[in-house]
């Protein structure tokens, strides 16, 4: 249905490849449970145990809990909800995240005792895969999860895309539909950058409802 490029007409067809945004932190969470699965990592470890910058949070009480990796899987972490913020961060840099977590995240809740919609929080379980893994996020999901699915279509950038499948993106300006250039790839990629086509999705659809 519709449209992959407006201005040439091209249509939509089950391989046209489109960002499908936070759908993608259903694949960062499966990458940090296979990591759980081969003894690499605990749901319950700190999370500063493998991304060092948290170490220096300050929480809201004395008695707050560390944050565990369970509490960013489960948006639970006690960090104020981020979108639309999260989505302009796509493409910040690893350096750029780690001096974001050394000034310090603010916190809403107590860690534990609430839901508040974090993608900050699936950005760093990117970075959880990246250190215990000891390849780039992007890598161990290629790796790992895409290639072993026959994903071929699936990236976390969009210039990997060939042009006649790329689906663009667009705002309205002024009535008008205007393009939007897509985000490279970035540190904030685990949380919502990922790029996939229907026939793509549906061979991970599969394989969860296989399960």
């Amino acid at each position: 249905v519709g449209y992959r490029d407006v201005r040439t007409k091209a249509p939509v067809d089950a391989d046209t490849v489109f960002r499908i945004a936070s759908m993608t932190k259903s694949f960062t969470a499966l990458c940090i449970m296979r990591l759980r699965d081969a003894g690499k990592l605990s749901l319950d470890d700190p999370a500063e145990r493998y991304v060092p910058e948290l170490a220096g949070l300050r929480y809201p009480t004395a008695d707050s809990p560390r944050i565990t990796i369970r509490h960013l899987l489960s948006h639970a972490e006690g960090f104020p909800e981020d979108n639309p913020w999260g989505d302009r961060q796509l493409a910040a840099t690893d350096a750029g995240m780690a001096e974001m977590m050394a000034r310090g995240i603010p916190f809403s809740t107590v860690p534990g005792t609430a839901y508040e919609y974090s993608n900050f929080g699936f950005a760093i379980l990117g970075r959880i895969v990246t250190n215990v893994s000891g390849m780039p996020y992007r890598q161990y999901l290629q790796t790992n999860i895409l290639e072993p699915l026959g994903m071929t279509a699936t990236t976390l950038e969009a210039a990997d895309v060939p042009p006649g499948r790329l689906a663009h993106g667009y705002r309205l300006e002024g009535g008008a539909l205007v393009e939007e250039p897509p985000l490279p790839d970035g540190a904030f990629g685990p949380m919502g950058g990922m790029l996939t086509s229907t026939r793509d999705l549906a061979a991970y659809v599969g394989f969860l409802s296989s399960a």
